[in-house]
């Protein structure tokens, strides 16, 4: 957080917009928690893609897109900006190494850079696909009563 504190304020890209409502640029490193707010709701994915196996036909598994809550968004979005913060290569040693990637990271998908957006923007894409699968009469369950 101190190092979010202390740096300078981002530049945010037009190309990946934030959240409606976000304050201007300057004032994010005067509230950390606000930066790391905004970082990890903005990256979130709407939806996630559920594999139903054999309903496609012919042993095939069938796609469903599916809407998350707030709490599984967030959640992932935390996993992906963490799983991006481990593959990066570490600049020296010592105890301060991992908070500094993970505050660098938080900056890059605040300013745009992060492959997170990638991510996101790949998730969404494929449910956008399987809509289709959405009224699929191999999803309707008979209920025996």
């Amino acid at each position: 957080m101190n190092f979010l504190r202390t740096a300078p304020a981002p530049i945010y890209s037009p190309k990946f917009p934030l959240l409606p409502g976000t304050p201007p640029a300057s004032h994010l490193p005067l509230n950390p928690v606000l930066y790391i707010t905004i970082a990890i709701d903005s990256v979130a994915p709407l939806l996630k893609v559920r594999n139903i196996a054999g309903a496609g036909g012919g042993g095939r598994a069938l796609e469903l897109p599916v809407p998350l809550a707030v709490r599984q968004r967030r959640r992932m979005a935390v996993k992906w900006i963490l799983d991006v913060t481990e593959k990066k290569p570490s600049k020296g040693s010592g105890k301060n190494q991992f908070p500094h990637r993970i505050a660098e990271e938080i900056i890059a998908v605040v300013e745009g850079r992060s492959s997170v957006w990638e991510k996101r923007k790949q998730v969404h894409k494929l449910g956008t696909a399987a809509r289709a699968n959405v009224s699929s009469k191999k999803l309707k369950v008979k209920k025996k009563m």
